[in-house]
């Protein structure tokens, strides 16, 4: 073979390396674009030291619990409110006579509400107390989530438990968590949020583990499931966070510089709006949830 030859016969094999290189090359996919929440409305200032809201499906009314007092005082100040989707006030107080309500769960045409030391059960058709479920031991009930079957779960973060009622019965199902705040029912699991650790945490009830699945999270307060394998979850002082399926969070609001807390939030999913009790603003806040 002659040296020129030779020579063609190897830049014909750079060029296929070259080519064979591009085809091998990973495809790079675009970034993921990121969540942002823009503000639509904010209710007026009769709800007093709001610290959660819930949206009932079936009539399209937003609860919301007023502590309206010492967060932790059995002063009998509190009550619950009612406001239309829109933001307009329909009771500010609806029921009263509660002491420091907070979290709040729906089922079975029954709005159930953390209070102190007792979950209670109103009549969502005529705002009537049912019942008052004493918890024994409690000192500090704080979030409330409920199943599809009608059991319902709740949190005590003073005391560090978490705690369910079914069938008109309330037991514990965990204890000494340190800091237990908010929680969401999901089939299988509960997820839960502690402050003492900034984390929230899975707890398996086919097994009873309790397992962190994201850290660095200042003041864990309201979760929220978005639909997407991701959630929101609120930080007292003023913050929304996003966490990622694969457990990276994602800070998309922040009030914290114009002292607007962010409680025990909600979100729906059918209108993309997040309702979010700003505390000691006296006020409820919907935002849309978009990309």
């Amino acid at each position: 073979m002659t040296t020129k030859l030779l020579l063609s016969f190897m830049a014909l094999g750079f060029i296929f390396s070259c080519k064979n290189k591009e085809e091998a090359s990973p495809v790079v996919e675009a970034p993921v674009e990121p969540y942002k929440m823009t503000k639509i409305w904010e209710s007026d200032t009769l709800f007093t030291t709001v610290e959660s809201v819930i949206y009932d499906p079936v009539t399209g009314i937003i609860y919301a619990s007023n502590i309206d007092g010492q967060p932790w005082e059995a002063d009998g100040k509190g009550s619950i409110g009612k406001l239309n989707a829109d933001g307009t006030t329909i009771d500010a107080k609806w029921v009263t006579g509660l002491n420091a309500p907070k979290g709040l769960g729906i089922v079975n045409g029954k709005l159930y509400v953390a209070d102190i030391t007792e979950l209670l059960e109103i009549d969502l058709a005529d705002g009537k107390i049912l019942n008052k479920y004493a918890v024994e031991g409690a000192v500090g009930l704080n979030d409330v989530t409920t199943s599809p079957d009608g059991v319902v779960y709740f949190t005590d973060s003073q005391k560090g438990s978490i705690h369910m009622l079914k069938e008109n019965t309330v037991s514990t199902l965990l204890d000494s968590l340190k800091g237990s705040n908010g929680i969401l029912y999901e089939p299988e699991r509960l997820l839960v949020a502690t402050w003492s650790n900034e984390s929230l945490n899975e707890f398996k009830m086919s097994d009873g583990s309790f397992t962190a699945i994201a850290d660095s999270l200042p003041q864990p307060d309201g979760i929220e499931a978005v639909g997407d394998g991701g959630y929101l979850v609120s930080a007292w002082k003023g913050m929304i966070h996003y966490l990622h399926p694969d457990g990276t969070t994602e800070l998309i609001l922040d009030t914290t510089s114009d002292t607007i807390s962010a409680a025990d939030i909600d979100y729906v999913p059918e209108k993309k709006l997040v309702l979010i009790p700003t505390f000691f603003r006296n006020t409820v806040a919907a935002y849309e949830l978009s990309k």
